[in-house]
């Protein structure tokens, strides 16, 4: 049997990125995707929503950059640490439940704790007064790395080889992946009516990797008839472009621009399901390269703000957003150019299906209120909470995707140390509400569609820092 690396190195960002703003970014890792379990688009922390005029507009809300005047160009980086613990129970079954070997590898507990961090770069004009806009930004909303800690028990191990990867890996040992954006965003004032309006049009390069235990039958035995190896481990990796736009709006409800709303959509990638190309191998059953293509689906996302100037030195600031998970039906690899041919829930029985993994997700609504304070007219104190809804429903959690009812909370400065620089920094703490599952779909699907149970109890924090620093003019 062959036994997976402890860990994948992180993609590298250089890839052919179209844009030369995209320059900054070329040596840094990757941020991380919902599907990853980390949060997406955390960069400008509570200056990034829809009813806020800045260089976060070119991907919150292109309209709002018609609040904005002269120009900005401001650089940004996340980093962020995961932590996660996972206990897989004896409930989870299979033909060798009763094995003490199968018991003792196959279950308990799992943690890994992974820091990542990720870039945004952002430029808007407004060429020197006119009511027209120009937007640039590169940035990571969706992308993540997961590494999970070893079993050193079984190291070595004669008998349970695989248990060394730790009792999650029939859904994770390792999985990186990323959405670079390049995006372009042009936005008009009506200057008499205190409304902007804004488009924008992106190039994205997406790259996964992934690697799995796997049996050919989908079971999560360590041995076949005979006692003879069985465990084996699945190799995924792919990229490919996509294009996806936005379009947004952006109103000054009073003349003095105390209070400002905002609105915006921003598409899938591809505007529906991507398709991205590479190999898959199963190894012992199909080792080597394979060629394969990669099906899945994520959400386009409708986003709402407001800002309101309570008092000279006070803002109140309300946003969500609603992103349409729902669309992440699956994850299907199949033999390059056919399609997955799943039903409603995410099933496939295609021959063309190498894999699939069913996910069937649910939308997600995201609401955050938050406050500005200005301490002394160069320095502003901010702080917010947010509730938000998990995409995944019970029967459908694994250790990859885990997600749950989340609460976060965020403080921040930022401070202007000349007319012309700003810089902000800001710690955000996401708690996820513990969860137990004991009704993992997984096993009760057919074929191709069939992995082992996930079931086990849950736990998740993410702890996020963001700092900034802008120059306008």
């Amino acid at each position: 049997m062959s036994r997976a690396p402890a860990s994948i190195p992180l993609l590298r960002l250089l890839r052919l990125l179209p844009l030369p703003v995209l320059a900054v970014t070329a040596a840094l890792p990757e941020g991380s995707a919902r599907a990853s379990g980390f949060l997406s688009d955390q960069f400008g922390a509570d200056q990034g929503q829809p009813a806020l005029a800045n260089a976060y507009s070119v991907y919150f809300n292109p309209g709002a950059m018609a609040g904005m005047r002269g120009t900005d160009i401001t650089v940004d980086g996340v980093l962020a640490a995961r932590s996660l613990d996972y206990n897989r129970t004896t409930t989870s079954g299979s033909d060798g439940l009763g094995d003490p070997v199968y018991t003792a590898s196959n279950t308990g507990q799992a943690h890994l704790f992974n820091v990542l961090a990720a870039p945004f770069a952002g430029f808007v004009t407004d060429f020197g007064g006119s009511k027209l806009r120009f937007g640039a930004a590169a940035y990571i909303p969706f992308g993540g790395e997961v590494s999970w800690g070893k079993n050193a028990t079984y190291a070595n191990s004669p008998t349970a080889p695989g248990g060394y990867d730790g009792s999650q890996r029939w859904s994770t040992i390792s999985a990186n992946t990323s959405s670079i954006y390049s995006t372009l965003a042009l936005g008009y004032r009506f200057e008499k009516a205190r409304l902007g309006i804004g488009v924008s049009g992106s190039l994205i390069r997406t790259s996964l990797v992934d690697v799995r235990a796997r049996d050919v039958d989908g079971s999560d035995d360590i041995v076949g008839p005979g006692g003879t190896l069985k465990e084996g481990r699945s190799y995924l990796n792919v990229s490919g472009w996509e294009p996806a736009a936005s379009a947004g709006i952006y109103w000054e409800a009073t003349k003095d621009g105390a209070l400002r709303l905002g609105a915006s959509y921003t598409s899938a990638p591809n505007f529906g399901a991507m398709r991205l190309s590479g190999n898959f191998s199963l190894d012992p059953a199909s080792p080597g390269a394979n060629p394969a293509d990669l099906v899945q689906a994520y959400p386009d996302i409708i986003r709402f703000g407001a800002a309101w100037r309570v008092r000279p030195d006070t803002e109140v600031r309300l946003d969500g957003d609603w992103q349409r998970w729902s669309q992440f039906k699956y994850q299907c690899i199949v033999n390059p150019g056919t399609s997955c041919g799943a039903d409603s829930s995410g099933v496939s029985t295609s021959t063309n299906v190498k894999l699939d993994l069913p996910r069937d997700w649910n939308d997600t609504l995201k609401l955050r209120a938050g406050i500005a304070y200005w301490i002394v007219p160069e320095t502003e104190a901010f702080a917010s909470f947010a509730w938000e809804s998990p995409p995944t429903g019970k029967s459908h959690e694994d250790p990859l995707i885990f997600d749950s009812t989340r609460l976060e909370g965020t403080i921040g400065v930022r401070h202007a140390f000349t007319r012309h620089i700003y810089a902000s920094l800001s710690y955000t703490y996401v708690y996820l509400l513990p969860l137990t599952v004991n009704d993992s779909a997984y096993p009760n699907y057919p074929a191709v569609s069939r992995s082992p149970s996930a079931n086990g109890s849950y736990s998740s924090e993410l702890y996020i820092f963001d700092g900034a620093i802008s120059y306008r003019f």
